[in-house]
């Protein structure tokens, strides 16, 4: 059955997008194989979900390029503090006739990531 791997994402700033997914979704940096390009690999749950390469682009990520990526959350109240510590901007809505809700963090270089979390009954 097919299932999402990763994401990569282009990045000028290989230290600032690794400590805002550190601080927003708890990554840990890992293994890389040796690639001829420099670049970073991100694991949640033992496993490379966010792949950084670097680049020289000059500006942030065009818009329409890239929408977002979103991860599940399991606990709002943790995770709002983790989204805050961040000191993105960030938005929260209902997802209607769900009992999910959804949270858009607006991160380094104009990369948009969604958290999705069961919202209490």
């Amino acid at each position: 059955m097919p299932r999402l791997d990763h994401v990569t994402i282009e990045t000028r700033d290989a230290p600032r997008m690794i400590g805002f997914f550190e601080t927003l979704l708890g990554v840990k940096e890992g293994y890389r194989p040796p690639f001829a390009s420099p670049g970073h690999w991100l694991y949640l749950d033992e496993r490379p979900v966010i792949h950084l390469s670097l680049t020289s682009r000059s500006t942030d990520f065009p818009a329409g390029i890239f929408n977002h990526v979103a991860f599940s959350l399991y606990e709002f109240g943790p995770a709002l503090e983790r989204i805050k510590a961040t000191g993105y901007r960030y938005e929260y809505y209902d997802i209607p006739d769900t009992d999910l809700g959804q949270v858009f963090v607006y991160g380094p270089e104009g990369v948009k990531i969604e958290l999705q979390y069961p919202r209490p009954a």
